[in-house]
């Protein structure tokens, strides 16, 4: 009799211990599935807004006797920083014109930024392309004017956020129906290890 009552005992530990394996298990699997697509409290990625804020974006430099500039590719303009390269103060309302191989376009200054801002879309989407990009720029002030070559190097093309946030999410979704059928594999396990057990009782 306490042969039977220490097997039947064991048996109710084992089963006690598996499941304990299994819900742990179940745990875990859950927060896999929580844990790619993690979002801030206004729904954004925090893992894309890591990466957005660690990516550098395409820029050049230039420089004359009279000026020196900076210039940076965002995704919808060209910001250019144009000082005086001997006191190194940043010059305003100057006149300035890019140009791209066969493209040209005008730089408008932006009182908020301090900056030249450039949205011609046909000469944006050049430099968006992977490459070197010579870019010519003419500037004109009341008391000088200069011609500055700069190069623009892209390692990679420029992608929107939007598509980038889009990929993460398909890749996500790609990954969600394995998780699913772990779940599913777990369920089954448990509940044909309690219905043996309940035979093996009776």
């Amino acid at each position: 009799m306490s042969i039977t009552f220490y097997a039947l005992h064991q048996k109710q530990f084992s089963a006690r211990f598996i499941l304990a394996l299994l819900l742990l298990s179940f745990v875990f699997i859950t927060k896999a599935v929580a844990s790619p697509g993690a979002h801030g409290p206004n729904g954004e990625h925090l893992d894309t807004r890591t990466k957005a804020a660690a990516s550098t974006n395409p820029k050049f430099e230039s420089f004359t006797e009279t000026f020196e500039l900076a210039g940076e590719l965002l995704e919808n303009q060209l910001v250019i920083y144009l000082h005086d390269f001997k006191t190194n103060t940043p010059i305003a309302d100057a006149s300035i014109d890019l140009e791209l191989g066969e493209m040209a376009a005008s730089a408008e200054f932006s009182a908020q930024l301090q900056a030249y801002i450039v949205t011609e879309q046909t000469l944006l989407t050049q430099l968006k392309q992977a490459g070197l990009h010579e870019i010519v720029m003419t500037i004109l002030t009341e008391e000088n004017g200069d011609l500055l070559v700069a190069n623009l190097e892209n390692h990679q093309a420029v992608e929107s956020t939007d598509a980038h946030e889009n990929a993460e999410h398909d890749d996500h979704h790609h990954d969600f129906p394995w998780l699913i059928v772990l779940l599913c594999i777990g369920v089954f396990v448990i509940g044909l290890f309690v219905g043996r057990l309940s035979k093996e009782r009776k």
